[in-house]
């Protein structure tokens, strides 16, 4: 009988050397803390691995997470090349290596006699991981530069793929992707318990519920099912720390982030008929609030639960040469599909590009927003036909 998905997925972890857990660029709390519940559990079974979180700062890891597992922003080199030389007949006598100009530059000295061309070779080694496991990625394209940098090594190895979303084009070999789940640290959680119930300690527990909580908004999304509760109910009995996870999410926020909230709100504009919510910022906003870049998405995440008439939120990031574009939006409506014209990448839920055409801020953020406002114009004429 062949065996299920999540059958075939312990298969593989079981049978791989090093493993490579990531997700998507511009990575959700519940990918991240999916991540770890994954990296906690490869851990106890000491199995090696690293995990990568595109353009992540670890620093920035909140304190509710459990510990023990480090997050990457970047892969590194995923495979090593060799350089064999024939000293049957003609033995080594020395080797020396330099760097110059970018280039290594090795010196060989033969005991006697000498070598000819024939007799070096250099071919590639090894990939460094074996299996990749992703969660909350729609697609390979999502992986950011992993993908554009690295896509043959993706397309040789063996991909678990680990996702919710009714987007995710199941593209790797074994996908476990769960249309019924509010969110990927419940479907990691599926896994782990129909793998082995023991894995699932305190600190798994923690990572998971904490995906959860972050996904759903503390259980207030439309989309929570009994059966999310009754699995978020699960894993407090075994151990996760609920109290902790809500005061770091939803009242534990920095003065600087509330400063740059501050400056934010006040500058919002808002389209009623398209649903269109859009703010300027300024690298001055960051440098006179104190706070870090991370802090616009729990800016962002408050005006879609605060403001249902918010469909899609716009943030323009005003930098020295160049204009950054970050859109949100909710279902059914697609932030990857509105920069596409852009030539803009991401996921369904948020997305960005870069806008270099105009010298003036104001006027390059009124020809976007008249374009996306067009564009959804015309969804919502598609729609109510």
């Amino acid at each position: 009988m062949a065996l299920l998905p999540h059958e075939q997925a312990v298969e593989l972890i079981g049978r791989s050397k090093n493993i490579l857990l990531t997700t998507r660029e511009h990575a959700s709390m519940d990918a991240i803390a999916s991540l770890i519940a994954m990296g906690l559990v490869l851990k106890k079974l000491n199995k090696t691995f690293d995990v990568t979180v595109p353009g992540y700062d670890a620093k920035e890891l909140p304190s509710f997470l459990p510990t023990g597992v480090e997050i990457r922003s970047t892969v590194g080199a995923m495979r090593s090349f060799h350089l064999s030389i024939d000293v049957a007949k003609t033995p080594l006598s020395e080797l020396m290596y330099d760097v110059k100009d970018g280039k290594l530059d090795i010196t060989i000295v033969p005991k006697h006699g000498e070598w000819a061309e024939t007799d070096v070779k250099l071919r590639a080694g090894s990939d460094r991981y074996d299996l990749v496991i992703a969660v909350d990625a729609p697609d390979m394209a999502s992986l950011g530069a992993l993908f554009r940098d690295k896509a043959d090594f993706l397309y040789r190895t063996t991909v678990i793929n680990i996702d919710c979303a009714s987007t995710n084009e199941s593209w790797g070999q074994v996908n476990l992707v769960d249309l019924n789940a509010v969110a990927t640290s419940e479907v990691v959680y599926g896994f782990l318990s129909r793998w082995n119930k023991q894995h699932v300690d305190a600190e798994v527990a923690t990572a998971v519920l904490a995906g959860m909580i972050s996904r759903t908004r503390s259980f207030r999304s439309s989309n929570v099912t009994p059966k999310t509760l009754h699995l978020a109910s699960e894993l407090v009995t075994l151990g996760a720390r609920r109290g902790d996870i809500v005061q770091g999410l939803w009242r534990n926020q920095s003065i600087p982030t509330l400063k740059l909230w501050g400056r934010i709100l006040s500058r919002l504009e808002q389209d009623v008929a398209s649903g269109l919510v859009s703010a300027i910022i300024s690298d001055s906003d960051f440098i006179e609030s104190g706070a870090r870049p991370e802090a616009l998405e729990g800016v962002v995440d408050e005006l879609i639960a605060y403001a249902p008439s918010a469909k899609v939120v716009v943030l323009f990031q005003q930098k020295t040469d160049e204009l950054l574009v970050h859109v949100h939006a909710q279902a059914p409506l697609s932030a990857v599909e509105l920069v596409r014209p852009f030539g803009g990448t991401g996921t369904r839920e948020r997305a960005h590009f870069t806008y270099k055409e105009a010298q003036d801020v104001h006027e390059a953020k009124g020809k976007i927003i008249a374009s996306l406002s067009a564009f959804l114009g015309s969804l919502t004429k598609g729609f109510v036909k």
